[in-house]
C-alpha cells in the first residue's frame, strides 16, 4: 500500500501535457461617436438639436435613448416629408450597422433636447450620454457652434 501512495504522489508531482490552449475570441468593438454639435440657441429658447455621427463596431448595435443635464429630456428624432411638408417626430431608435456610420444631421435624424433651463452658448461645451443597446452607456462632450457656422468634419 505504501508503495500505491508513493506512485500517486509522484503522478501528481510530475509535469502533465499542457492543456490545448485557444485563441481568445477579440472583444467587439463597441460603438464610437464622432463630431457631436449643437446650434447656439437664442435667450428663452427651451429646445435644441444635437447632431453627430455614429460608427458602427464589430457587431451591429442601436443607439436607443439619450440624456444630458442640461435639458430636462432628450428624443431621438426623425425628419421626413410628406404632401411637401417637413414633419418632425420622436423615434424609437437608430440602428448602426457594424462597421458603418449613421450621421444624425440637421434636416435629418436628430437628438432633440428639450426642456432647456439656459440657453446653449457658442463655444461651450455639454456631457452627452447615449444609450445603446448592445454597447450601453457611451458619453460624450457636445461642442456648441455660433448659428450659421458649419458643422465640424465627421471623423
Amino acid at each position: 500500500m505504501n508503495l500505491r501512495v508513493t506512485f500517486a504522489l509522484l503522478a501528481l508531482a510530475l509535469p502533465h501535457p499542457a492543456a490545448p490552449t485557444f485563441a481568445a475570441e477579440p472583444a467587439p468593438q463597441p460603438v464610437t461617436v464622432g463630431a457631436a454639435w449643437a446650434r447656439a440657441t437664442p435667450p428663452g429658447t427651451a429646445v435644441a438639436a444635437v447632431y453627430l455621427t455614429l460608427s458602427g463596431g464589430s457587431r451591429a448595435d442601436r443607439l436607443v435613448g439619450a440624456a444630458t443635464p442640461r435639458a430636462e429630456m432628450a428624443q431621438i428624432h426623425v425628419v421626413s416629408e410628406a404632401d411637401g411638408m417637413a414633419q418632425m417626430r420622436p423615434t424609437a431608435g437608430v440602428d448602426v450597422p457594424a462597421r458603418g456610420s449613421v450621421a444624425l444631421a440637421p434636416q435629418g435624424t436628430h437628438l432633440m433636447l428639450m426642456g432647456l433651463p439656459q440657453p446653449l452658448v457658442a463655444g461651450e461645451r455639454f456631457p452627452l450620454t447615449l444609450q445603446f443597446e448592445q454597447a450601453g452607456k457611451v458619453d460624450v462632450n457636445v461642442e456648441v457652434r455660433a448659428p450659421g457656422t458649419a458643422p465640424p468634419p465627421a471623423h
